[in-house]
Order: C-alpha cells, then sequence, then structure tokens
C-alpha cells in the first residue's frame, strides 16, 4: 500500500484530543430527590473533580476508529499490481526564492516533496522535473523514492522566469504520454483548468514586493565619456513605501536617494557625475519577500568599443569611417568567404553587396543589390527630395531634412516588415528594422561620401546610425535565459558567471546559453578581460500578490500502467460514513426538554 497524499498521516498526532471530552468532567447538575437516605452510602471519590478516573466507554473507541479511517482516506491510499510510476514537478522559477518565514518557497517545495516520497514504498518509480528554463527530467528515469529525495536536495531555483500560460500544455502532455499514476505540481501560481492526474501543491502566500525594473548606463554617443544612470523601481503592492536607491561602483557607493513608491505604480531615477567603472550595480534598500530583484547590474558603454567589419567590392570607399573616434574599421573585399571574417566585430556594413540571409549581428546594408533577404529595391533617383521621416527617432534627430540631398538613390520598399525612416515622393530610401535582438539598416543611397564633407546632415545621419547600433550593444539589456553575445574569442577562453561557476570557451564561440542567474558574467582570455551584465527581465516573477496562472487543460487518459491503481479512499470514505451513522445511532444528541 502507498499513499498520494502522505501528508495526511500527520494528523495521526491530534487524536490524542479525542480523549479530552472524556478526561474533563462534566458539571454535577442539581437533582430533586425525596430523600438522601439511600445516596448517603454510595462512593463517589470524583465528584466534582475536573479530573477523575479515566473512563472510556465503547463509543470512544468507535470515535477513534471513525477518525483513523478519515485520516486514512485524505492520505489517499492505493494498491499497484506492479510498481507506482509518478513525477514530481518543482517549481524553480524566481519568484520561488521569496521568502515565507525563514525559509523561501523552494526551499518549502523541498520538503513537501520529501513528505511525498515517505509515502511511496521502495518499489515506486518516481521522475523529478524543474520549470525552467523548460519542463525537463533532472537525473536519470525510474529512480526509487531514496534516490529522489537525495536529489531533491542538490536542485536549485533559478533567475529565470516562466511561462505558465504554454507549461500548463506541457504538463497535461506529460499526463497523456508518459502514462504517470499522479503528476505532482509544487508551484507558487494559482491554477486554472483540471487535469484528473496532476495535483497542484501550492506554496506561498499572498506577498507585497518592490523590484528594480529597469536599470541602464548610457552615455550621448559612443564617443563620448560622460554617463548617466537610469532607475526604474516598480511596486507589486497594496500601499505607497518610501525606499532608499542607492548607485553602486568599484565595490562603493556612488550616489543614494530616498524615492517614495505609490501602490502599483513606477517611479523612475537618473543619476549623472559619477566616475567610470566596467560595471555598476542599482540597488533598493527595502523590506520585502524577495530579494532577488532588489538589485540590478549594468557594464558601463564605454567598456565596448564599435568594432565594424565592411564588407564591399571597394573596402578602401569605407575608410571615411577609421576617422571616427572609438570606431575600429575592418575591410575585407565582398567576394571573401565567411570562414575569412574577423570574428570580433559588433556592426557589419555591406557596402554594395549583400549576404543571402541575414547575419546574426547587427548589419547596415548600402545601396544593396536586388537579390537581398530585406528590400525589394526600385528605380535610381537622381537629388531626391525628401518628403518624411520618422520622428522621434534616434536615426534623425539633430538634421535639417531641407538640406537633406544625396545626389544618388534608390527607392525601397520592405519585403515582410520593417519602419520607414527617410521617405522621398518616389518611395523609401531608408529602412530598419529589428529581430530577434539585432538591429538592421537599409540605405537606398550612400551615406560616406559626404562624411565630415559637403553634406552636414547626411553626416549627422550617419553619426546617429553608428550610435543606433552602438545602443543595441547594451548588454544590461540581456534577460536571464538569453543568449549572450560574445567577442568571439581568438585563443578561446574562461567564462565565469555569477555562481564563480567557470566554462571554457571554443576558439569560434560567440554566444554563451547557460544564464540562470542574475549578475556580472566575466570572460578572460588572459590579460583580455570581458565583463557582461544579464538581468532578471520577466517582472511577473516579482509580481507576489498577483502571479500568473497555470492554465491545465484535460487530456484523455492514456493507456498503460493506469490500469494497474486501485484507489482505496473512496471505500474508506464510504465506511467512515457508515460507521458516523452507526456512532448516532448509539449516541444521539442530547435534546434539551
Amino acid at each position: 500500500m502507498e499513499f498520494l497524499n502522505p501528508a495526511a498521516l500527520y494528523a495521526f498526532f491530534l487524536l490524542p484530543l479525542l480523549l479530552i471530552p472524556y478526561l474533563i468532567k462534566r458539571r454535577p447538575r442539581r437533582l430533586v430527590f425525596s430523600s438522601l437516605l439511600l445516596l448517603r452510602d454510595l462512593s463517589t471519590p470524583a465528584l466534582g473533580r475536573p479530573w477523575g478516573k479515566l473512563y472510556l466507554p465503547p463509543i470512544f473507541f468507535l470515535q477513534l476508529l471513525l477518525l483513523v479511517l478519515l485520516i486514512l482516506a485524505l492520505a489517499e491510499p492505493v494498491l499497484s499490481v506492479r510498481p507506482l510510476k509518478v513525477a514530481i514537478i518543482l517549481d524553480n522559477s524566481a519568484s520561488m526564492q521569496a521568502l515565507e518565514g525563514e525559509k523561501s518557497r523552494f526551499e518549502l517545495a523541498r520538503e513537501q516533496a520529501r513528505d511525498l516520497l515517505r509515502g511511496f514504498s521502495s518499489k515506486a518509480q518516481v521522475d523529478l522535473y524543474l520549470t525552467v528554463p523548460r519542463v525537463e527530467r533532472v537525473g536519470r528515469e525510474a529512480l526509487a523514492p531514496g534516490e529522489a529525495s537525495a536529489l531533491i536536495g542538490t536542485l536549485r531555483p533559478y533567475d529565470l522566469g516562466e511561462p505558465p500560460d504554454s507549461y500548463g500544455e506541457e504538463l497535461s502532455r506529460l499526463a497523456k504520454e508518459m502514462s504517470y499514476e499522479r503528476i505532482f505540481l509544487l508551484t507558487d501560481h494559482p491554477v486554472r483548468g483540471q487535469d484528473r492526474f496532476i495535483r497542484a501543491l501550492s506554496i506561498g502566500r499572498s506577498k507585497d514586493n518592490f523590484a528594480i525594473t529597469s536599470f541602464q548606463i548610457t552615455r550621448p554617443s559612443f564617443a563620448s565619456t560622460q554617463l548617466e544612470a537610469r532607475v526604474e523601481v516598480t511596486s507589486f503592492s497594496s500601499k505607497e513605501e518610501r525606499v532608499k536607491l542607492l548607485l553602486k561602483g568599484g565595490g562603493k557607493i556612488l550616489s543614494a536617494r530616498t524615492e517614495t513608491v505609490a501602490p502599483r505604480k513606477s517611479v523612475a531615477s537618473s543619476f549623472e557625475g559619477f566616475p567610470l567603472y566596467p560595471a555598476y550595480e542599482a540597488e533598493i534598500e527595502v523590506k520585502d519577500a524577495l530579494a532577488l530583484d532588489n538589485h540590478r547590474v549594468a557594464i558601463s558603454p564605454a567598456s565596448r568599443g564599435l568594432e565594424i567589419l565592411g564588407i564591399s567590392p571597394r573596402p578602401e570607399s569605407l575608410d571615411s569611417l577609421r576617422s571616427i573616434p572609438g570606431v575600429n574599421l575592418k575591410g575585407i573585399p565582398a567576394e571573401a568567404d565567411e570562414k575569412s571574417r574577423s570574428r570580433g566585430h559588433s556592426v557589419e556594413i555591406f557596402h554594395v553587396s549583400a549576404p543571402a540571409i541575414l547575419p546574426q549581428k547587427h548589419a547596415l546594408f548600402v545601396l544593396p543589390p536586388k537579390d537581398n533577404p530585406l528590400v525589394a529595391v526600385g528605380s535610381a533617383l537622381s537629388r531626391p527630395l525628401i518628403s518624411g521621416w520618422r520622428e522621434p527617432h534616434p536615426l534623425t534627430r539633430y538634421i535639417n531634412f531641407a538640406l537633406f540631398r544625396p545626389s544618388y538613390a534608390r527607392s525601397l520598399k520592405a519585403l515582410s516588415f520593417g519602419d520607414t525612416v527617410i521617405q522621398s515622393p518616389e518611395g523609401a530610401i531608408a529602412i530598419g528594422l529589428e529581430q530577434q535582438g539585432f538591429r538592421y539598416l537599409v540605405l537606398g543611397f550612400d551615406p560616406f561620401p559626404y562624411l565630415g564633407r559637403e553634406n552636414l546632415p547626411i553626416s549627422i545621419f550617419t553619426l546617429n546610425l553608428l550610435d543606433w547600433f552602438y545602443e543595441g550593444l547594451d548588454g544590461s539589456n540581456t534577460g536571464t535565459g538569453e543568449p549572450l553575445r560574445l567577442r568571439a574569442p581568438t585563443k578561446g577562453g574562461i567564462l565565469v558567471t555569477p555562481k564563480r561557476e567557470k566554462f571554457p570557451l571554443d576558439q569560434e564561440q560567440e554566444s554563451f546559453s547557460l544564464t540562470f542567474f542574475q549578475g556580472i558574467y566575466e570572460v578572460n582570455r588572459g590579460e583580455e578581460k570581458e565583463v557582461l551584465a544579464v538581468n532578471l527581465q520577466d517582472a511577473r516573477e516579482s509580481d507576489l500578490t498577483n502571479p500568473a496562472p497555470i492554465q491545465f487543460r484535460e487530456e484523455p487518459a492514456a493507456s498503460g500502467s493506469r490500469s494497474f491503481l486501485f484507489t482505496l479512499w473512496p471505500y474508506l470514505l464510504l465506511l467512515s460514513i457508515a460507521l458516523l451513522f452507526v456512532e448516532w445511532y448509539f449516541n444521539p444528541p442530547a435534546t434539551q426538554s
């Protein structure tokens, strides 16, 4: 026999409470007798005392049996012809780090999981799952309860958000395809819908919380050394609160201020005039349940240059970019193959050329050929007038478009999606788009001959587009669980996570995907060091008062081991009801006359 809800067995410790009515004597009642003569010889040593001799009538044992059967029914005993097969799924998302008293929600979930395992026989088969970064089994399949309990002790929560709206379907799929007798989900999310084979065990209560939901270190341009910090603090609380906001760098507090945050609102703050450090931290001092979202990290934009790879039939046509401070340009001919390209650049410029597929980098396309993956190239335009432009936009700021007159251009039309940045009467001549975290800009004119020469508005536009690409390199915008883009090392290297775990890097490796924790990631390549910032970006994990629900979907039962499971609790419950009627018959409630 095994129990699917062994926690109910703790109710056996309450059974001694049934003795209390039999230990405490009732107060004497006043009765009228015709004579006390016959009562004088009765022995009444316990009369009038609160604690008399313990007398347990037969009805007591009937009541005791009734309670035992009810507790056993709540524990859900089952008989199985073959070993019980169950799955235990632990929610290990960021919100499970919230404190419930002295313990985190994840610690409580581990304790509940171990309580479940104690109710299974040693022959039971247990699969353990975690929910993030995806619903996935940990350890090997079909663990013994003792092995599963030991493995649970090694699990930990991640600084990751989760999509409960999607993994509810994943759990329903497991219930259908894996033929588990039961799936136990331990989570702090509410559950909607039902699946008869999934039991959700709620962890935690509603709690007020405050979080830093945005933190960026910016500068006016990629060549500037002036820095500005922007911090956003959000309340996930029903009450107004004053929080202390700190800006840290180099292990020191650079600035501090107090902000008042209204219920369910956000407040933004900015800091200026602080020294340059490779990385910074924003922190709020407030007593709430979740400490993880009380701080964020960001790297200094000055710690990264603008490395550009220029690809052109005439690489020398891009040489004007070399005169701009902060720009490092390497030009190669358009016919060079992919393997010959440098791997350390952050932006690619395709000048009168285009790749067959979009590069996984920020890219500028200047006068692309007709066989390009982004736009349809139209007719040639001689000194086109500008009839419109997108405003406000970083690409069009500070420009007098009345003087914006390239000598030659071609009209463009986006093939799928994209925003027109600059428009002529004959069609767009500049189209920008963002896809999968990368920025792409297509120009129907060549801006580089004008850089610093005869056309000041086009020169300003060129500086704007360089700043636009540079803003896209902000490492503080990388969220936990997202790939971390690296400057590819020439001789490999070592990446160190915020948990001080070390991972070797391949020579051609351009990204790192195991970003499970918030903080600073360090890349060491001998004397060269690179720092990158990763933060929790899912604000739903900070909302402990209104968490996102998990939607189950009822699935038809799959054939398999479930046919060998025999549940006993309905019969125990029926027997308990029968005993209740027996107890009522022999011990009816007293009626007042």
